[in-house]
């Protein structure tokens, strides 16, 4: 009774509170719903009105984006996110050529599938695009099959063992540089005297550089090229560690520590300081380990 009460679907006769009749259930519908339905429906135009007007200000907002970020010389994007979107939108910008530097070991698959479709569209509008690896990145087997598609839709790849920097540049006049504050972020860079030394900076980092091997033996992963070797005698010169000096050249900790153990035995060091003494006294970064 109670629950036929609360449901509408029964009520009193008279005063007499032993007397009920039934209720019809379209009746006892409209009696209990009536008010939140139309409380409820009046909220949902609420909804959609509000919708509909913040519905309008998106595109402008998005079509703004890199012009407010234009205005400034220096902008920084603390997430992910929004540098994704930053990326997006500079490269279908993007008129006349990428330069873009790529530092470590191979890139990670999410990485590299995220910007294959990107790249790809930007090629085949016939942007010139130029990309420069570390050593390490020859032997990572999905980075080698993203950089053959590539060179294959015409971009230009090189790979060099010296030290590297993140960086994208677009048409001369924008750049990305990474942002030591934000791990996933960026900083974008207009500033034009700026982005002429960073394309001054990559242009000689080009000139050193060697074409990204197209195919090469496996083996190969366990011998040093003399490049890398220099690169390590360089680093011992100058008192660098063995993580300091993987990360410059883009190697692991382990296979710097196999290259040091290497050119130590060939030179005759005794230890780290003695190498660096030899290399410097033999001269040995004027001339190239043999």
């Amino acid at each position: 009774m109670d629950q036929l009460l609360r449901f509408r679907l029964i009520r009193r006769v008279g005063c007499d509170s032993d007397r009920y009749e039934a209720v019809p259930p379209d009746r006892a519908r409209a009696l209990l719903l009536g008010e939140p339905v139309r409380e409820l429906n009046r909220h949902t135009r609420e909804v959609e009105r509000l919708y509909g007007e913040l519905s309008r200000l998106v595109p402008l907002y998005d079509g703004s984006l890199l012009e407010r970020m234009s205005g400034q010389d220096v902008e920084l994007i603390e997430d992910l996110d929004g540098v994704r979107e930053l990326i997006t939108e500079l490269t279908a910008r993007c008129r006349s050529e990428v330069l873009t530097s790529q530092p470590g070991g191979g890139r990670p698959m999410e990485v590299l599938a995220e910007s294959a479709h990107r790249t790809s569209q930007l090629l085949q509008r016939g942007v010139r695009m130029r990309t420069i690896y570390q050593y390490a990145a020859q032997f990572d087997l999905p980075t080698v099959a993203f950089v053959e598609d590539l060179v294959a839709q015409g971009a230009e790849v090189r790979t060099m063992a010296g030290t590297l920097q993140r960086l994208i540049v677009f048409d001369a006049k924008a750049a990305l540089i990474e942002h030591h504050g934000a791990p996933n972020g960026a900083v974008l860079v207009h500033e034009p005297s700026v982005v002429n030394f960073m394309v001054a900076t990559f242009e000689r980092s080009w000139l050193s550089a060697a074409p990204f091997p197209a195919a090469y033996d496996r083996k190969q992963t366990q011998l040093a090229s003399d490049d890398v070797r220099y690169e390590i005698m360089r680093l011992l010169v100058q008192g660098e560690e063995d993580k300091s000096i993987s990360r410059q050249i883009g190697i692991s900790t382990r296979t710097c520590q196999r290259h040091v153990s290497d050119i130590m035995q060939r030179i005759g060091a005794r230890n780290r300081a003695h190498a660096g003494y030899l290399i410097s006294e033999l001269n040995l970064l004027a001339n190239k380990l043999n």
